[in-house]
């Protein structure tokens, strides 16, 4: 990464940095125009997540900053139609190994926390959504999205992610999520809240990745307790240990304070695209700020 002391400068090069290191192709297609790369649209757009900008806005920053255009090798402006054309044709494969570059980018510890949290897919202001929809239960069943991640609890980067638009347990994404998590690190404990006290939880995480768990019983009023493995949380639990699963909270919060907690694209695929997107974002801006805060560290006067 670029040394520099401004962090915008540090993201942008960080961005082209995480594009290269996923091998993401230069061109699309041999019949390109080749006037700009895949790696400058995806930086591109990374910054425009980070800025909480849209396509127009981006191009506008890019005229009167001609820091990121020498960090992102433009020797020309592109339409914002071109980022917005480039990111509908984008495969999610692409940005998914983009998103696992991302994550790598900070290491892993190997202990992972799972949690779910809600992003809105409605733009409409508070004030009119407060004023119209008070009065009518159920009319928000299908405005936001559910996002299940996974969370590295040291450098506390999104290592992979399960979206959904439904009211469904967030339990039933945990085989999906630990699966993706498993391809970009190796995943030796896994975190998680009362949500996900399910036996056949436990067995999948011990049994087929091999990896231990530490999830607490959900208080009931009978006794009994079912399963060998929910019996082992009973007896012995890591109280110390489980205290670091609210990190995966505090991930949740700066994403949405730092880039909103709005999905802006209308269709189930792009939005699903502009998750991966947010996330991988995140993973840059987390890995920025703590080089940044290593080289604060180093020159504090003691």
């Amino acid at each position: 990464m670029e040394c520099s002391k401004n962090r915008l400068i540090s993201f942008a090069s960080a961005c082209m940095k995480a594009c290269r290191m996923s091998r993401l192709k230069l061109f699309s297609s041999r019949f390109s125009k080749k006037t700009y790369t895949q790696r400058q649209h995806a930086s591109v757009l990374m910054v425009m997540k980070r800025l909480r900008l849209r396509y127009r806005g981006v191009t506008e920053l890019l005229e009167v900053v001609p820091g990121i255009r020498k960090v992102f090798e433009l020797k020309s402006i592109p339409h914002y139609t071109t980022l917005q054309k480039f990111f509908r044709r984008c495969s999610g494969h692409v940005l998914t190994l983009l998103l696992a570059q991302t994550a790598r980018m900070s290491g892993f510890s190997g202990v992972i926390a799972i949690d779910a949290t809600g992003f809105s897919s409605n733009t409409a202001s508070r004030y009119y959504s407060m004023f119209r929809y008070r009065n009518e239960p159920g009319v928000w069943s299908g405005s936001y999205i559910r996002n299940s991640a996974a969370v590295d609890l040291e450098s506390q980067a999104v290592v992979s992610f399960v979206c959904r638009n439904n009211h469904s347990h967030e339990s039933l994404d945990f085989d999906m999520v630990m699966k993706k998590a498993s391809r970009t690190s190796d995943v030796t404990m896994v975190i998680a809240d009362r949500g996900y006290d399910y036996e056949r939880v436990h067995r999948f995480a011990r049994d087929v990745m091999k990896a231990g768990t530490l999830i607490p019983l959900t208080r009931r009023k009978r006794k009994r307790i079912h399963g060998r493995y929910r019996k082992m949380m009973n007896e012995d639990f890591d109280w110390e240990t489980y205290a670091k699963r609210s990190r995966i909270e505090g991930v949740f919060s700066v994403i949405k304070r730092k880039f909103g907690d709005t999905m802006y694209s209308r269709s189930w695929k792009m939005q699903r695209k502009e998750m991966t997107l947010l996330c991988a974002t995140y993973n840059v801006y987390r890995y920025v700020v703590s080089c940044f805060i290593v080289i604060e560290d180093f020159y504090k006067t003691l």
